[in-house]
């Protein structure tokens, strides 16, 4: 069998949209049940091989009984198997009798040598295990697969209640998501967009492609306003855009994402197509200027030749206002309370809680650098410009003084890269933490030095005091 792609597509168009599995993975499914997990795949696969520890008869050859096998001898016809049928859907339903006869050890290195024989094979491997049963055994192997599909069921009134969480095997949205399901005849449906269905919307690129063009033709005449359909299943990341373009005029979201304008329109198409939103026409229209034509001003000029603190002492708006540090550290300490209630001193038994948390608090202090950026280019009479990136290293001290009172060192890397180091930072004091957790400095440099040279930067944190390190540090990257 020549396989031209490495993607496995089970030709489920919404379990594939939640689940990505290549040729050549191991995947682990833990269930309460046990049962359900088999009901599921068998149901989701198309004519799995099924390798069980019991007797059964069949005449379609899927299902075969390694109950009377050693583990040496159900190895070699697995593995004989698996080179006949390369590229094939293999399902071991046999490990719990297996624990019983030869123990944990025995097994764990034979899924161990066969992670080699699955991937040279490009077979695609379910092994299901009872969730809690063997829980070192299931420790273990959750480090050896490339992805856990775990299976809920919960009893309600008058039914179960099915559900399943993916780890790993997944776009990073989706991991540790709960998506509910449920079985209607041989199908199984599952909950998207609030209903259950196997299908995605039909939303074509071209749809998409022709909506931004329209949308780019009349941009200052049109805004977004809530819609009528409720937005589910969408990205943390797509909660806060979502949060943030409603009531917006699209010229206005021009401005505060230049940088990534094109992906806006495309997500606010694809949202008018599904309900989310509505793109109505403003009571008036706005006045579009031309886009980063002007030369920059004289107090633009000004500010980038003195020393920092005199040009900020000089250019400081009337309106200036700072945040005092204890605001900041409070706020930090507020959300690790909030963690502790529920998880306890380990935040690590929940990094997904963890990350949301800290994902959330880096995009709310990115849209706010970005507003702030807005606000100080027009007192600078600038806000059309894009700034030349020799300027970056001083924009960087800017930001980190304005927002946060904090000096930093600046060592550029590359044309295209700044590492940042902090000294001083306030935002971990007092803090343990199994991830770095100075969002707010992240977000803030990512949303003002975005806008203000109108070019995509990231930024991220790769020391932290809150791990142990004597600093934080910062990495600052252009990517156009």
């Amino acid at each position: 069998m020549n396989l031209k792609v490495d993607r496995f597509y089970t030709g489920h168009e919404i379990f594939d949209e939640i689940v990505t599995i290549n040729y050549g993975s191991s995947i682990l499914v833990l269930d309460e049940s046990f049962m359900e997990a088999k009901n599921l795949l068998n149901a989701i696969l198309k004519k799995p091989i099924e390798f069980v520890s019991y007797d059964i008869e069949t005449s379609r050859g899927q299902i075969i009984s390694v109950s009377e096998l050693s583990p040496s001898d159900a190895s070699v016809t697995i593995n004989r198997l698996r080179e006949e049928l390369k590229g094939s859907v293999i399902i071991h339903n046999y490990l719990p009798d297996f624990l019983i006869k030869y123990g944990s050890e025995a097994i764990l290195r034979l899924i161990g040598v066969w992670r080699e024989q699955t991937l040279n094979n490009k077979t695609v491997e379910f092994y299901l295990l009872p969730k809690g049963t063997f829980s070192d055994l299931e420790k273990k192997l959750i480090s050896i697969v490339n992805g856990v599909i775990e299976v809920n069921v919960k009893r309600s009134e008058k039914e179960f209640d099915l559900s399943f969480i993916v780890k790993r095997i997944c776009k990073p949205e989706w991991h540790l998501r709960e998506f509910r399901y449920k079985h209607d005849g041989l199908k199984v449906l599952i909950e998207w967009e609030g209903e259950f269905t196997d299908k995605l919307p039909r939303i074509t690129l071209d749809e998409i492609k022709n909506r931004v063009e329209s949308y780019k033709k009349e941009l200052p005449s049109l805004r977004v306003k809530v819609g009528t359909g409720v937005p589910v299943s969408l990205s943390n990341r797509d909660y806060w855009l979502l949060s943030q373009i409603k009531g917006k005029s699209l010229y206005f979201l021009q401005t505060l994402f230049y940088d990534r304008f094109d992906e806006i329109l495309e997500s606010i198409a694809k949202w008018h197509i599904m309900g989310n939103i509505q793109v109505v026409r403003c009571d008036k229209n706005i006045e579009q200027e031309d886009k980063i034509e002007k030369d920059i001003s004289w107090k633009t000029k000004l500010a980038l030749k003195l020393p920092l603190k005199l040009a900020l002492y000089l250019l400081r708006s009337p309106e200036f206002r700072t945040v005092p540090v204890d605001v900041f550290v409070a706020d930090k300490k507020a959300i690790y309370e909030f963690l502790k209630i529920f998880f306890g001193d380990r935040t690590e038994l929940n990094l997904e809680s963890l990350d949301s948390l800290l994902y959330m608090e880096e995009k709310f202090h990115e849209i706010t650098g970005r507003l702030k950026a807005i606000k100080d280019m027009k007192y600078l009479e600038n806000e059309n410009i894009r700034l030349n990136i020799k300027y970056l290293p001083k924009i960087i001290k800017m930001v980190l003084h304005v927002g946060f009172k904090l000096d930093c060192d600046i060592n550029k890397v590359s044309a295209t890269t700044f590492q940042i180091k902090v000294d001083k930072c306030f935002f971990c004091e007092g803090i343990k933490s199994v991830k770095p957790i100075c969002k707010a400095i992240v977000g803030g440099l990512t949303g003002a030095c975005s806008l203000t040279f109108k070019r995509k930067i990231n930024c991220k944190e790769i020391k932290c005091k809150a791990l142990g390190n004597n600093c934080c540090e910062f990495e600052l990257t252009v990517k156009n």
